[in-house]
This record gives structure tokens, C-alpha cells and sequence, in this order.
């Protein structure tokens, strides 16, 4: 019998039907979530390693926390400037060659930052070092999430894109918050310096070996992927007489209310998300004077708590528009809780004075925080579509100059000694991002299309 070709789906359910056999999905697309979901982990372990270290970087060379918050403004500033090009790079060329390139890009000037600790301590030269280290890190880093992002709207169904965005998500606060750990445990074992960070560097590496020769941009042009994947990855979708690329319609996205908003609102998310990545171990030993030990499993808690909310809010996310038919309402419930959950649990910190108690709201507040991740990067699919990666830029190019004003506002609050204050104004951040989540409509792409509805029905 020939061998039937990919696009057969009908003469393969046919053949299938005639033998008295059943046709099998033959699920690559779960390998290459695992792909995405596992350089997430990656990903988050070096640019969190970094935020763990810095403590010690700082001691070593001088540095202070506006130094600290000028090194992650450098970063979030430069990941935000690339992040739109990096969008259209995916949508017009594919993520598979780029986002190799960005990886190996990053891997590298992770193993560079402990080449700091070689330059004279308390003078100018570590700070401007690491200012370009971790400017270019965040160049090759601002890629990812618009890339995965494109990758996963390509290769996962419309009915499983917000638990997909779940499952990157959590993975990337896995790697958050293992990091601690293995940053500490790298120090004990090879000393503070250029070592450690080469063996971080190390994993960016063998990713790439990995994932190259084996990745294709499309599941029509993946091998092993049969027919039934096929039609199951593409049944359902908005617009898939217009599949592929084309001109990114610009008028449209930017008058666009639920693109406005799902933009404020990821940056409203990350003006206050990234305190947690990036100042929150240099924060806890500083501040709150906690031991290197107890600031780490305290740091550790909200990354782990957010491995919940990321997973869960996803799924939360999928199962009420599987329930409900209703995609507009299905992703903004939960993203707008979150948010909400996240600013109380924040603005309470305040009054407490125990590190346990401590950990359990600052991991609370997480969980609110990512939460809303998956609903976010969903929508930012459904809305898109095949300008996924154009749009996951633009949201993304928002999180980091929110990300970056919020690094900005952190060290200079806390070089106050007003961290009242300063936490007061990362709850309201969270609180503004909530009632944007009113605004963002996942019911209607970019191309102006309404969704069929039976792409939402609840499954029967």
C-alpha cells in the first residue's frame, strides 16, 4: 500500500476505517511544548541566577542597590527594545533559526557576567562591565517568549493554547525557582566565580544541540507528524484560509482596545512581576536582614507558588471557555482575579515581620501574578493569531519598560529605606492591571474575524 502523504487526512480515516483500524494522533506536538517549556526552565535558571548572585557580585566589586537596579533596568530596557523585531523575525521567517541563534547568544554572556569579578573592586569599571553584559543578555533573551510564543499558536489547537501557556510558564518559574538553590550550591562548590556562571552558561548549550536538527517551524513540515495531529492542531482556528505570513496590519493593532489593554496590562504586571526575578534576594538580605540561607528558601516560595498559579491558570482558563463557549469572559476572569489576589496579598507584607508569614504572602502574591500568565499569552494567541509573535512582542516590549521602571523605582525607594511606600505602589500596579483585563476581548483576531462559535461550543 503507498504510504499516504500528510495532507490525506480523509483516504487515511478511510483506509483506517476499511481495515477495522483506528487512526492515532501522533502527538509531536506535546514534544515540542516539552522542547518550549524545557529552555523556559533554562532560561528563568540564568536570568534568575544572575538576580541571586548579584548579592555577592555586589559585595566583591562595590556595587550598591541603584547599581543593582540600574543592572536590571539595563536588562528589562534592552529585552524590550527587541522584542517586536524578534516578533516578526518568527512570524515571517519561522522561531526554529532564530531562537537557536538568541540562545547561544544569552548562554554566552551568562558565562561572561563572573569575568566581572576579575576587574578592580569599587570603581567605575564593573558597573559599565555589567551594564553591557547584561544589556546584550537581555537583547538575545527579548526573543523568547514573543518566539515560544509563535511556536506554540503554530503547533498547539485553539482548545489548548491557554494550558500550553500554562505549562511554559510554570516551567520558567521552575527554573526561577531552583536557581537560588543551584546558584548557592555552584558558589559552595566552586567559589565565587567565573566557573559557576560557565556551567549555567553550559545548559543554554546542550539545548541547542538538542533542539536544532530536530525542530521544524510548522507541524505540516515536521516528520512523524500524521494527518490526524494534523487536523487536530488546525481544527477550529480563526482564519485559516489566511494560513501562513503577511503584512502585519498595523492600523488595526494599534487601534485596537484589547490590544491596548492586554499591553498595559502586562505591563502593569511586570512593573511590579519583576521585583521577584530580578531585586527581591538583594531586597530580603538587605532589608529584612535575612541570612543567605533563609532569604534563599524565602526567595524560592513565590517561584514556587507561581509553578501552581501558572499551570492552574491556564487550565482554569480552557476549562471555563470549554464549559461556557465563551472565549471573551474564559480569559479575563481569571487573569483579572489573579491580579486582584496578587495586589492584597502584596500591599499585606507590610505588617508582617516573620519570615514565614513572610514567604507565604510574598508566594501568595505570585500565585495571583501567574495566575493571569497563561490567560495573558492565550489571549495574546487568540487575538493574534498568525501575527502571534508581532503581538507577544509588542505585550512582551510593554512588560519590560514596565519591568524597567519598576527596577528603577525599587532601588531608588529602598535607597531611601521607604519600602512602605514602595510596596504600596507595586500592589497598585497589580490592582491597575486587573481592571485593564475588562478591555481585552479574545473573542475577535487581528484580522477582524469573530471566532466561530464553534470553536468555543462546550465539548459534548
Amino acid at each position: 500500500m503507498a504510504q499516504p502523504t500528510l495532507g490525506s487526512t480523509p483516504k487515511i480515516d478511510r483506509v483506517d476505517d476499511e481495515l477495522g483500524l483506528t487512526a492515532h494522533d501522533s502527538r509531536i506536538r506535546y514534544r515540542v511544548l516539552g522542547a518550549a517549556c524545557l529552555l523556559a526552565v533554562l532560561a528563568y535558571l540564568q536570568r534568575v541566577g544572575f538576580a541571586t548572585a548579584a548579592p555577592e557580585i555586589a559585595s566583591k566589586t562595590g556595587l550598591n542597590d541603584v547599581h543593582l537596579s540600574y543592572l536590571m533596568a539595563a536588562f528589562m530596557l534592552a529585552y524590550g527594545l527587541v522584542e517586536i523585531p524578534c516578533g516578526l523575525l518568527g512570524d515571517r521567517l519561522g522561531v526554529r533559526h532564530v531562537l537557536t541563534t538568541l540562545v547561544v547568544g544569552w548562554s554566552l554572556l551568562t558565562g561572561a557576567v563572573g569575568w566581572a569579578l576579575w576587574l578592580p573592586a569599587n570603581t567605575v569599571w564593573p558597573l559599565a562591565y555589567l551594564l553591557a553584559v547584561r544589556a546584550g543578555f537581555g537583547v538575545f533573551q527579548g526573543g523568547l517568549f514573543p518566539l515560544t510564543s509563535r511556536m506554540l499558536t503554530d503547533w498547539m489547537p485553539v482548545g489548548e493554547r491557554g494550558l500550553a501557556q500554562g505549562c511554559l510558564w510554570t516551567s520558567s518559574r521552575l527554573g526561577g525557582a531552583v536557581a537560588p538553590l543551584v546558584v548557592v550550591h555552584l558558589f559552595r562548590t566552586t567559589g565565587v566565580g567565573s566557573t559557576a556562571f560557565w556551567l549555567l552558561a553550559s545548559i543554554g548549550f546542550l539545548w541547542c544541540a538538542g533542539f536544532f536538527p530536530w525542530f521544524r517551524n510548522t507541524p505540516e513540515t515536521m516528520p512523524g507528524v500524521n494527518a490526524v495531529e494534523l487536523e487536530t492542531i488546525t481544527s477550529g482556528r480563526a482564519g485559516r484560509k489566511h494560513a501562513g505570513h503577511g503584512d502585519v496590519p498595523w492600523g488595526v493593532l494599534l487601534g485596537s482596545r484589547s490590544v491596548w489593554c492586554l499591553c498595559l496590562m502586562y505591563g502593569a504586571l511586570a512593573l511590579t512581576g519583576n521585583f521577584f526575578i530580578t531585586l527581591l534576594p538583594a531586597y530580603l538580605r538587605t532589608h529584612r536582614h535575612l541570612s543567605a540561607g533563609a532569604a534563599g528558601w524565602v526567595s524560592t516560595s513565590p517561584l514556587a507558588c507561581g509553578i501552581v498559579g501558572c499551570l492552574l491558570g491556564g487550565y482554569l482558563s480552557d476549562l471555563i471557555i470549554r464549559r461556557t463557549g465563551n472565549r471573551r469572559w474564559g480569559r479575563r476572569l481569571v487573569g483579572a482575579f489573579g491580579l486582584a489576589l496578587g495586589s492584597v496579598a502584596l500591599a499585606s507584607t507590610i505588617w508582617v515581620e516573620d519570615p514565614v508569614w513572610l514567604a507565604v504572602l510574598l508566594g501568595l502574591t505570585f500565585f495571583g501574578n501567574d495566575l493571569a500568565m497563561g490567560p495573558a499569552w492565550a489571549a495574546c494567541a487568540d487575538i493574534g493569531e498568525r501575527f502571534a509573535g508581532t503581538l507577544g512582542g509588542a505585550m512582551n516590549m510593554t512588560g519590560s519598560i514596565g519591568g524597567a521602571l519598576g527596577a528603577l523605582t525599587v532601588g531608588q525607594l529602598l535607597n531611601r529605606h521607604q519600602s512602605t511606600a514602595l510596596f504600596l505602589i507595586l500592589a497598585a500596579s497589580y490592582a491597575f492591571g486587573s481592571l485593564l483585563w475588562l478591555g481585552v476581548d479574545a473573542q475577535r483576531t487581528l484580522s477582524g474575524e469573530t471566532r466561530p462559535p464553534a470553536a468555543d461550543a462546550p465539548s459534548t
